[in-house]
């Protein structure tokens, strides 16, 4: 099928999590009460500070937001002001006096999850975006989804329990790579690591150790959780500060509490960032070129971050970090290029939230992404041999189905597929209303990309 007969059309998902949603009984009444005067108010439009847990308060906000997503930043925090003039795509970081020697890049990308059609997808998934997400030195992705050797159970939130998004090994096979080509580096530091407890985690661990993918943010032993996590990836040395947010509430394996990097932002009122910054000192201490942190984090279904987000970022980077990678909030947020007081040679990105690349719905919030494309520059800078990184470019990708002779696939598409000409007055609204999602993000000029 040429480019220009495809037939492109909105994913066969869910359109909100509503139809996973199953709060019963007394909570559920008290939610849908809570709502009804919160919307009467006229609240919800933009973020309140509303820290997570499993109480009613909370569970009405998220469920509000996940098909009313919130496009405007907390009122009074000025980020809309700060986080502005990165709304764009590409970004020059090259320091005054650098002098390059060798370069490598490197692509970062959201969440991958067990999104439906994906079983069938392999090989086919990646084909539009397989050059911009596998054509570089490394590449980088969130596996949100675990593999198990138990039943798959349904996706389902109810009082009682979270949802679990676990993998078939046929979706593993689609999303991890494409013909041949695999992500370098995985992380599993997220809220979902934990579903199927123990036996999730060395199962996960076990298929991609026999990939050859590396794996951050999961430590198979105490004395690993204590030391630096240190890669050797396209030559050069990465240390990782990998954590997550949450567990979901779910248990940590017995005597195991070292087994998945956790820092509980949003669930407490003032949490202790120290670790991350003291990891990151470790990593250079330890000789590393660069240092990543990345963080499963941020308010699911608002566009911008909370405004502790941006202290912590700023507190990493002046601690040492080359990168603050981001992911959670299932909608991709603005970035910032962050010029540290302790070393201003370098310039650190901050993506606040990549956003997802597979999705649970087809909510046009949630398909669109952004990936992340860094050069990664070795070079003399006063006589001193450094490893920086020099450039970004942000590439919006959009997750949708394309129809063809033997039916629909799911594919990822450049975002600029979005600005083709449809005959369906519905998948042409839903496309314009996607388009709209990632002007929020990074403005619009990707359009004339």
């Amino acid at each position: 099928m040429t480019r220009s007969a495809r037939v492109l059309e909105r994913a066969p998902l869910a359109p909100d999590p509503r139809s996973f949603i199953a709060f019963g009984g007394e909570l559920g009444a008290e939610i849908a009460r809570i709502t009804e005067e919160a919307v009467a108010a006229g609240r919800w439009r933009t973020p309140e500070d509303i820290l997570i847990t499993k109480a009613p308060l909370p569970l009405a906000y998220w469920t509000y937001k996940s098909w009313n997503p919130i496009v405007r930043a907390m009122p009074g925090s000025g980020i809309e002001a700060r986080l502005g003039p990165f709304r764009r795509t590409r970004f020059d970081l090259m320091p005054e006096g650098f002098e390059p020697i060798s370069e490598r890049s490197m692509s970062l990308s959201g969440d991958l999850m067990c999104t439906k059609g994906l079983d069938d997808a392999k090989d086919r998934f990646y084909e539009e975006v397989a050059d911009l997400i596998f054509g570089v030195d490394i590449a980088y992705a969130n596996l949100e989804s675990t593999l198990t050797t138990a039943d798959i159970e349904a996706t389902t939130f109810t009082e009682d329990d979270t949802p679990k998004i676990n993998l078939t090994p046929q979706q593993y096979e689609t999303v991890i790579g494409h013909r041949g080509r695999r992500y370098d580096v995985v992380q599993l530091a997220n809220n979902h690591i934990l579903d199927c407890g123990e036996e999730g985690i060395r199962t996960t661990l076990a298929r991609l150790h026999a990939d050859g993918i590396e794996q951050v943010g999961v430590n198979g032993t105490e004395a690993d959780a204590a030391r630096p996590r240190i890669t050797a990836l396209a030559g050069l040395r990465i240390g990782w500060v990998a954590h997550t947010f949450s567990v979901n509430f779910k248990p940590f394996p017995e005597d195991k509490p070292w087994m998945v990097n956790m820092t509980p932002m949003h669930l407490v009122p003032d949490p202790d960032v120290s670790d991350i910054e003291a990891q990151v000192r470790a990593c250079r201490e330890a000789g590393c070129d660069l240092v990543f942190v990345a963080l499963h984090w941020g308010l699911e279904f608002e566009f911008y971050p909370h405004p502790d987000q941006l202290r912590w970022a700023h507190r990493f980077a002046e601690a040492g970090a080359d990168a603050v990678i981001g992911h959670h909030p299932h909608v991709a947020q603005p970035v910032e290029m962050y010029r540290p007081e302790s070393d201003p040679s370098r310039t650190v990105p901050i993506l606040y939230s990549l956003g997802n690349l597979t999705s649970l719905i087809s909510h046009p919030s949630n398909i669109a992404s952004l990936v992340a494309r860094l050069r990664l520059s070795t070079g003399m800078l006063d006589g001193v041999r450094r490893t920086l990184v020099t450039g970004v470019d942000l590439t919006p990708v959009v997750l949708l189905a394309e129809r063809g002779p033997a039916g629909s696939t799911l594919k990822l598409f450049p975002a600029t597929a979005l600005l083709e000409s449809s005959d369906d007055e519905a998948t042409a609204v839903y496309l314009s209303e996607v388009a709209g999602y990632i002007d929020v993000v990074i403005g619009d000029g990707w359009r004339a990309r």
